[in-house]
């Protein structure tokens, strides 16, 4: 069972200037480029200085754009995002309680570094800036009270990163109470936002009571959601019968016609050539029989010898819409040793992986387009 909530939302009176990707997607040279904007979401959710001074900084940027904001009655929402692809999905409250409990389900262990700095983050702010993404598997009874309630006018509608963004607004407190009731049965899962949603949690238990008790989440059906590839680029490679090595425990053979993989087909760009691997046995298990754990399992750590993928400064990531041609200048102009392209992880390989109370490996999904940050804040005080 999930508690939802409906909250006051601040939101930026022009969201097309203000909204940003979500934080921990941005890069450096973005981030700078983003901070010429004076008013924008970039100089609280990512604020310049060192230590204890950032936070500072994004509190201060906080009290001075909050003068300006639009604060709601008690609302939930609906965002919808695309063009060619569009996804939707509610933006309510839910209680920390039910993440406590099991009824909100992770697949992914955070990591001290980046829980750390979300906690001071919300520390600074007393606020939920950024939004939790979870699904729910599918509802039609769901689905249709959102068909319903977006023939409305929306409050936000502009374009930004190729894409289209619309928000409603639902005050109506019957209509929130059958939200409420729609929802109450279900399990959520999340999708991204663990290290937002673990750092609210601890929040709430330091603080214990009143709005921290609840935390901002978006939601969405689960077959209205788009996982792209998550990619590993190797940088380099020094072993001479490498691709014999391989042999050992995949089928292995000169990829002579591109198409994207299927389910366990993992392609190799090595030596100006693509290669497709096989494995020769596909384990038991909801996390040992994914792909990105085939391939770590039997070839970045056995042969590679990268142990911890998060820290090993041999192997980086590349996700969402990148092209083959992309891929092929990684290595042949940009100098590294191989990439390994892989077939996209399931919503339903996550859900039984969070059903099972086990941990995807790092970096196994991607999920596009992302949500922006900044559309709406939840304020715990």
């Amino acid at each position: 069972m999930v508690e939802i909530k409906e909250f006051a939302g601040l939101r930026h009176p022009a969201p097309e200037k203000f909204t940003t990707p979500p934080y921990d997607v941005i890069g450096e040279e973005e981030v700078e480029e983003m901070r010429k904007e004076r008013d924008s979401a970039i100089h609280i959710i990512l604020p310049v200085g060192e230590k204890e001074e950032k936070y500072e900084n994004a509190r201060k940027a906080f009290e001075n754009v909050k003068k300006k904001m639009i604060k709601d009655e008690p609302s939930i929402y609906i965002y919808q995002e695309g063009n060619d692809f569009s996804q939707r999905g509610f933006i309510f409250c839910v209680s920390l309680e039910d993440y406590e409990k099991g009824a909100i389900k992770k697949h992914e262990e955070t990591r001290e570094k980046p829980l750390k700095d979300r906690m001071k983050h919300i520390e600074a702010l007393k606020a939920n800036t950024g939004l939790v993404w979870t699904v729910f598997r599918r509802n039609e009874e769901i689905k249709k009270k959102m068909d319903e309630l977006m023939k409305q006018q929306p409050v936000i509608q502009f374009q930004k990163y190729g894409y289209t963004h619309r928000l409603w607004k639902i005050s109506d407190k019957g209509t929130i109470e059958e939200i409420k009731r729609l929802f109450e049965p279900l399990h959520l899962y999340i999708a991204d936002g663990h290290h937002r949603m673990a750092a609210a949690y601890h929040y709430w238990k330091k603080y214990d009571g009143g709005e921290a008790k609840y935390v901002m989440i978006f939601a969405s059906s689960d077959d209205e959601v788009r996982i792209l590839p998550y990619n590993r680029v190797i940088k380099k490679i020094d072993i001479p019968d490498f691709i014999e090595r391989i042999k050992e425990k995949f089928y292995v053979e000169e990829l002579k016609e591109w198409k994207e993989p299927e389910k366990h087909e993992i392609y190799m760009y090595y030596r100006h050539r693509w290669w497709k691997l096989m494995p020769k046995k596909i384990p038991d298990g909801v996390v040992e029989s994914l792909d990105v754990s085939i391939l770590h399992k039997n070839l970045i750590e056995p042969i590679l010898g990268i142990k911890d993928v998060r820290k090993d400064p041999n192997i980086f990531f590349v996700g969402g819409k990148v092209s083959r041609e992309e891929y092929e200048k990684l290595v042949d102009e940009k100098g590294n040793a191989a990439v390994f392209y892989l077939h996209p992880t399931s919503i339903e390989e996550l859900e039984a992986v969070a059903d099972a109370n086990k941990n995807m490996p790092p970096k196994s999904t991607w999920f596009d387009p992302k949500l922006l940050t900044g559309l709406v804040f939840h304020m715990l005080e």
